[in-house]
């Protein structure tokens, strides 16, 4: 079936970030690449493609002046034209995977792990940057081997290794992309077609891998900056939030709703999930203070008065930051509930007040 231009331009107007009319065209690589880099290395690829459709469409459908050139190489055995952005992308999208790769294995085995570990680390991140590059170097009308492009790679690969493998990748991906450049060919022309659920598993195996290595990266080395400056692995501060009490009280939030939803009825459930955020702040003005959701502003008050003079800085000489930091915490929770306390009880008199008036006419 002959591809339309018209509908190639809409799918690339709509999804064209994550190669959804490469994949109409057929040019599965292509659309994989869109995805995996956010629309060709941060839409670049995207936007060059606005003037490169016809010449794609062309492809599909067997037509126009670049199908021809290719045509009449690929028939007198010649090798493809070097092409400067098919170059630049092989070399792009082969340091991606190296360092992705780089960065999804532990640190501690990447820098400080044996002899035989580093070697199977540096093994990996030449590999990933080998097929970031074959990925490119296959894309349309294009191939090269796969084992052509790892020898090109291997030699910046040991030497990199032994000098400065922070920056492998880079010469990795150089060497490889020089070795796509003097072994690559043309496609046979009459090459059989894959089916739509080969090509769907296909797509969905590869992004599964990409997502499996950001995993692997930010399980094992991604790091967050508490307000100590103090650096923690992401790991370890992903199971002190399941045991903090921010979590302990989303879940039973949730526990909460469910239950209220099996008793009042599930179209209630919306109203009872805005109130258990506490949108005004009472819920956690009402734990500061240490009172019940009942209490009159008298107790409030009275509250507020003990726990201000309790944690007063000029009492805390030691710790005198950290009082002052619960000290107007406090003062923000009494502000907070004597403020809700004041709009209820206006709305309380207004609603008297329009009852006085109805009785009244009646």
């Amino acid at each position: 079936m002959a591809k339309s231009i018209v509908l190639t331009y809409i799918l690339w107007l709509i999804g064209g970030f994550f190669g959804l009319h490469h994949f109409y065209l057929r040019r599965d690589r292509q659309a994989f690449v869109w995805w995996a880099t956010c629309g060709g290395i941060f839409g670049l690829g995207w936007f060059r493609d606005l003037w490169r459709i016809p010449d794609y469409v062309g492809y599909a459908n067997g037509y126009g002046d670049k199908f021809q050139v290719v045509e009449n190489r690929r028939r007198n055995n010649l090798k493809p034209i070097f092409n400067v952005v098919r170059f630049g992308g092989e070399m792009a999208l082969g340091m991606y995977f190296g360092f992705l790769a780089m960065c999804a294995i532990p640190e501690e085995v990447y820098q400080e792990g044996s002899a035989a570990q580093k070697a199977v680390c540096y093994g990996i991140v030449t590999m990933a940057t080998t097929v970031g590059v074959y990925v490119v170097s296959n894309i349309g009308e294009e191939t090269t081997e796969l084992g052509d492009i790892l020898t090109y790679a291997s030699v910046p690969a040991i030497f990199m290794f032994t000098k400065a493998p922070e920056n492998a990748p880079t010469w990795i991906a150089v060497g490889a992309a020089i070795g796509c450049m003097y072994r690559n060919k043309y496609k046979p022309r009459s090459q059989p077609k894959s089916g739509l659920c080969r090509r769907l598993t296909t797509l969905t195996l590869a992004g599964m891998l990409i997502f499996a290595v950001w995993g692997s990266f930010l399980y094992h080395n991604a790091s967050v900056t508490t307000k100590d400056g103090e650096t923690i692995k992401l790991r370890d501060s992903i199971d002190n939030f399941f045991t903090s009490p921010a979590w302990l009280q989303f879940k039973k939030n949730l526990w909460e709703l469910y239950d209220y939803g099996q008793t009042h009825g599930w179209d209630k459930v919306w109203q009872q999930f805005v109130e258990s955020l506490d949108p005004t702040g009472e819920a956690n003005a009402l734990q500061v203070l240490g009172v019940d959701k009942n209490a009159s502003q008298e107790e409030i008050t009275k509250r507020y008065r003990k726990l201000a003079r309790e944690w007063h800085p000029d009492r805390h000489k030691e710790n005198k930051e950290e009082a002052q930091e619960k000290f107007m915490e406090i003062q923000k929770a009494y502000e907070t509930l004597s403020t809700i306390k004041k709009k209820r009880e206006r709305k309380s008199s207004q609603k008297r007040s329009n009852a006085d008036d109805f009785d009244h006419r009646f």
